[in-house]
Order: structure tokens, then C-alpha cells, then sequence
């Protein structure tokens, strides 16, 4: 699991130090050249957009993975232990299920963005490398909430991530 783990961070790094201050960076390149020079650069918007999509989708394992995810645990308190690491397992199923859909899903749309050669309007880029990112994504999330499962005791502890 430890390639999981790793991998994780991996994509999180990408997505925090280098997806956001592109974003950043040309986000502020374009309003000085909107405003001080009326020049605005066309697909900076659709640039953007796209990033933070793919800074999204690349920081989602890793909150799983480090319990930083929000999570309303006003309940957790008033369950016995035994219901709570039952409905710990059941979200760690529902996990694994959302990820197993997500990528099989995102393997069918691949094959017909392909076929159809689906691309951004104002880039160009081919839109089924950003479904690939997505379905990628997913199976590792559905890696790590697996690893969650067959764990002897995955708890959910109300004291990590930030709870409601």
C-alpha cells in the first residue's frame, strides 16, 4: 500500500504546488492585461478552470488518506464504538463504490471522447486526458478506502479532520 501512499502524495504535490500557483500566476497575468492594457488573454479562464479541476481531483486521495476531509461528527459522540466503526466500514464501502462507478464510468467516456476527438473550445486539449485524470484518481481513492476496509480496525476518530 505504501506505492498508494506515496502516489497520493504525489498528486497532491502536484495539485498544491504547482496547479494552484499556475493558477495564480496567470489568473493575475491577465487582469493586469485586461485592465491596465486591454488585453486580456482569451483561454485564461478555461485554463483555469481546468487546473483547479485537476488541483481538486489531485488533493482528493490525500485527504482521505489523512483523514483532512469535513465531516459532520456531532453524532460520532452519542454511538457506541461497535456502530461506529460499523458505519466507519459502511463510508469506506460507500467510498470504494463511488470510485469503482467514477472510474468505469470515466473508461467508458474515454472511449467515446476519443472517438469523437472532444476538446476544449477555447485550448483545444483533448477533454479525455482530464477523464483519465479523474478515473485515475478515483482508482487509487478506491485503492486506499479498500486498504481502509480490510483494515483490523478502521475507526473513525472524531478528532482528525475538521469536524462540523
Amino acid at each position: 500500500m505504501s506505492i498508494c501512499n506515496r502516489l497520493s502524495q504525489i498528486l497532491f504535490a502536484i495539485g498544491a504546488y504547482l496547479c494552484l500557483p499556475a493558477i495564480l500566476v496567470l489568473l493575475s497575468a491577465d487582469v493586469v492585461l485586461r485592465y491596465f492594457f486591454s488585453a486580456p488573454i482569451r483561454w485564461a479562464q478555461e485554463a483555469a478552470t481546468v487546473t483547479l479541476f485537476l488541483s481538486l481531483v489531485f488533493a482528493l486521495p490525500q485527504s482521505w488518506l489523512k483523514d483532512a476531509h469535513i465531516r459532520a461528527d456531532f453524532l460520532a459522540p452519542l454511538m457506541g464504538r461497535a456502530f461506529g466503526e460499523a458505519l466507519a466500514r459502511l463510508v469506506w464501502l460507500l467510498v470504494l463504490a463511488l470510485s469503482a462507478t467514477i472510474a468505469v464510468q470515466c473508461y467508458k467516456d474515454i472511449q467515446l471522447m476519443v472517438l469523437f476527438n472532444e476538446r476544449s473550445s477555447e485550448l483545444a486539449l483533448p477533454l479525455s486526458w482530464f477523464r483519465g485524470a479523474l478515473g485515475g484518481t478515483a482508482v487509487l481513492c478506491g485503492l486506499l478506502s479498500l486498504a481502509k476496509l480490510v483494515q483490523l480496525r478502521p475507526v473513525a476518530r472524531p478528532i482528525h479532520g475538521d469536524s462540523l
